[in-house]
């Protein structure tokens, strides 16, 4: 079976809808990275035990681990430029809803909005600019939008001291509501555009399921997601843990060293937008990437290799993975098998990030208490580098005419 362009027709750009998309994308992505710099002052304003804190950070990645499919399928019956600013919008008054929480269940409920608006966010943009372009600047655009999850969550860490200085974490939850109704209105003006009746599917959202989760080409790209977002969880999660406790490095530059890993990523975002305008192909850019991850897997988790080789070589394993993030989404509308059914594909995708952020970290945890080195975790991780290189030649089988 062939890959599937979702459009035959060639679509005039159309700049403002992508800028906005990726605006609006970065916006969903604060509502992430608010909650860790605040969940200090949270816990002691609201009497939050440990593990309620535990659920109060992970309802997102539950959210969309469960419900990614699901919502893609949904989202197939409504113009992407709707469903973004409903989704804005839902999260603007979970948002202020959450500033007046006086109880842990009430800002758990207020966060689980929250995290359902995300998702309708990060599922419906990358539908827009599907939509609002077509072949190479198509690519160029959607390698670029996996960018908005680093640049979201960075920049939100930076500034959330301010709003947390300024007022607590209630002027932060106030502040980011803020910002998600400029959002809604962003994508009002500039998002919708002229309704495609073609985009829109009329048929019932379980058929869409079964229809659009039926071929192999949506999970092939997912898999190579799932794969590449483990490892970029589980050292991100743990590399504080790490540095403070192995190396006795201060919070704040662990912190700060973990930061830089996260901006890397977003780096090479930008690079593999570059790469996919200069023709580069999705399915090699993920098996080079993911060679290039298994190498610097060897150097991060070599205890041979000095301190500063292995945090470079961490950041190279890391960064590089952004690469694959940028690929899968060049390659989503090309194994959607119509345009109604891109939500599908972007909802697979979503929900093999967040599967991802649970198994990764978990994985690499259970690596440590087994065998009781960080190290331990090389040869896992080599080997999901090489599963990752083979997903990528089969999804190259699929791409291809001749073996269809």
């Amino acid at each position: 079976m062939q890959a599937t362009q979702t459009s035959g027709s060639i679509v005039e750009p159309r700049w403002g809808a992508v800028a906005i998309a990726l605006i609006t994308g970065i916006i969903a992505a604060g509502h992430v990275g608010k909650l860790p710099p605040a969940l200090p002052s949270i816990r002691a304003d609201l009497g939050m035990d440990i593990v309620t804190a535990g659920w109060l950070a992970s309802l997102f990645s539950v959210t969309g681990a469960l419900t990614g499919i699901f919502l893609g399928a949904v989202a197939g019956r409504f113009h992407p430029g709707r469903l973004a600013v409903g989704g804005l919008a839902l999260m603007a008054v979970a948002g202020f809803c959450g500033s007046m929480s006086t109880s842990a269940a009430q800002l758990i409920v207020s966060r689980f909005f929250e995290g359902i608006g995300f998702l309708a966010v990060v599922i419906a943009a990358p539908s827009i600019i599907a939509h609002t372009t077509s072949g190479r600047e198509r690519r160029t655009a959607l390698g670029l939008w996996p960018g908005y999850m680093p640049a979201g969550v960075s920049l939100m860490i930076l500034a959330a001291p301010l709003a947390l200085h300024a007022g607590g974490w209630r002027t932060l939850w106030v502040a980011v509501a803020v910002l998600a109704i400029l959002g809604t209105a962003g994508m009002w003006l500039f998002g919708q555009g002229q309704r495609d009746a073609h985009a829109i599917s009329r048929i019932p959202v379980w058929q869409n399921i079964r229809d659009g989760s039926g071929r192999l080409g949506p999970w092939l790209i997912g898999g190579c997601f799932a794969l590449y977002g483990a490892q970029l969880y589980a050292v991100v999660t743990w590399m504080p843990t790490f540095m403070i406790d192995e190396r006795h490095i201060g919070a704040a530059m662990a912190s700060a060293l973990t930061a830089a890993i996260i901006v890397a990523n977003g780096g090479f975002n930008v690079l593999g937008s570059w790469l996919l305008h200069r023709g580069a192909t999705p399915w090699a850019m993920i098996a080079v990437a993911g060679a290039m991850m298994a190498l610097a897997a060897v150097g991060a988790f070599s205890t041979w290799v000095p301190d500063v080789a292995r945090y470079m070589c961490s950041v190279l394993l890391c960064g590089v993975g952004g690469l694959i993030a940028s690929a899968v989404f060049a390659a989503a509308p090309s194994f959607a098998a119509s345009p109604m059914q891109l939500g599908i594909v972007n909802g697979i995708l979503v929900q093999a990030s967040n599967l991802a952020q649970f198994a990764g970290p978990a994985a690499l945890a259970a690596s440590v208490a087994t065998f009781g080195r960080w190290e331990s975790a090389l040869f896992g991780m080599v080997a999901i580098n090489i599963l990752l290189i083979v997903l990528a030649v089969l999804l190259h089988r699929k791409e291809s005419p001749t073996l269809g």
